[in-house]
């Protein structure tokens, strides 16, 4: 008999990013491992570039949700999820399914796929992307309240999807702390990859010696604080130097205000572009920057750029600290630049005294490989349709 597993994820192709590029790997190699034994149901929201609501690829049922445009506040965020959740109840009425994975980049989806997986009695396996009641603490400023509210979302919302889970995939080594020691779920670490696409992708050997670039590409918000290093920094540096932002958030808006009004005129911010694209900015590049918050629980997580840009032969400035800055040491060794985050004064010092040069990382891109870590993790999925005690 052919079983039915229920796919949920907040972001998958053609929408640009971390999770949409996970996804969508993780989709179709699951689906063609589960070929002749399951079917999937793969349930997510419509990206701002227009795709098809429904869409049907042999086992593997896409249905889009169109969901309010998000600007990153708070309420959008909630309307967003609201419209997710209600869609995904509503299609999700119509089989019985034997598994439900969850892709938790937002906290509440694996809160709805427990839902869900245990008004079927199903099998959930959660794919932990974030720390949601750990970030809630940075973010909210007031400490008490701060607490109080995290102490809510963790007992109603994450520990029971935890306890009711069969397994738990881990984005980061460093959430494992988080898991608490009373569940019986069984773990795993399967990071983000490294895309075939950004294989092979090479500083230019045409570079001018002035102005030297800094380039960052990724999201712009709370979790990056580049309106902490930015501004700062590119007054350091002078016009000597350009620094290229590229991307869009919640905290974009915060940065552009902050170079206008102090005139700061070596940093251009570029909306999100085609992964072709930007490839030829990386190109261009004399440094790629990844930076994290300055947050105690930014110390747990691997930012998913370090694959992108540790694929390149170009060198790294990485303000990052706790597990991201172990994992740098273990597996990317050669030509990235290590500093506190936010710490201007050092990330400025490792510029003007580092001299540019390429770097090759072979047993970081086999390590890595997208396809290798979406193969083994669809092994893991599967092997709770095929062994119920694994």
């Amino acid at each position: 008999m052919t079983k039915k597993i229920l796919y949920l994820t907040f972001y998958f192709e053609p929408d640009l990013g971390a999770g949409s590029f996970r996804n969508s790997a993780l989709a179709a190699s699951l689906a063609s491992k589960a070929s002749g034994k399951a079917e999937i149901t793969l349930i997510t929201t419509q990206p701002n570039e227009k795709a098809p609501e429904h869409e049907k690829r042999d086992n593997l049922e896409i249905h889009r949700i169109p969901v309010r445009g998000s600007s990153g506040s708070l309420i959008d965020q909630i309307i967003s999820f609201v419209q997710f959740l209600l869609a995904v109840r509503k299609i999700s009425r119509k089989e019985q399914y034997d598994l439900v994975f969850a892709s938790s980049s937002k906290m509440f989806t694996a809160w709805l796929g427990y839902t869900i997986a245990k008004k079927h009695k199903a099998r959930l396996y959660i794919d932990l992307r974030d720390l949601f009641t750990e970030n809630l603490k940075e973010f909210i400023r007031i400490r008490w309240i701060a607490g109080a509210t995290a102490r809510f979302f963790r007992e109603i919302f994450e520990k029971p999807c935890f306890r009711y889970a069969s397994h738990i995939n881990v984005n980061s080594e460093g959430f494992l702390d988080s898991l608490g020691s009373n569940i019986a779920a069984k773990t795993s670490f399967f990071p983000n990859g490294i895309d075939d696409f950004f294989i092979g992708c090479r500083q230019s050997d045409q570079l001018a010696e002035e102005p030297r670039i800094l380039c960052y590409a990724g999201n712009i918000g709370e979790g990056q604080g580049l309106e902490k290093i930015i501004p700062p920094l590119a007054k350091l540096l002078g016009n000597k130097w350009k620094i290229r932002i590229i991307g869009d958030g919640s905290n974009k808006a915060r940065l552009e205000e902050i170079l206008s009004k102090e005139g700061i005129e070596n940093t251009e911010l570029i909306a999100p572009v085609k992964r072709k694209e930007l490839l030829k900015y990386y190109s261009e590049a004399h440094y790629l920057l990844v930076h994290l918050n300055n947050y105690e629980s930014f110390k747990k997580v691997i930012p998913s750029k370090l694959f992108e840009y540790g694929c390149t032969d170009l060198p790294i400035l990485a303000g990052v600290s706790g597990y991201a800055r172990e994992f740098i040491r273990k597996y990317i060794p050669q030509g990235v630049y290590l500093f506190d985050p936010c710490d201007v004064q050092a990330a400025f010092r490792i510029l003007v005294s580092a001299v540019p040069e390429k770097f090759s990382r072979p047993d970081f891109i086999q390590r890595f490989s997208r396809h290798k870590i979406s193969d083994e993790m669809s092994e893991s999925i599967l092997s709770l349709l095929d062994n119920p005690d694994s």
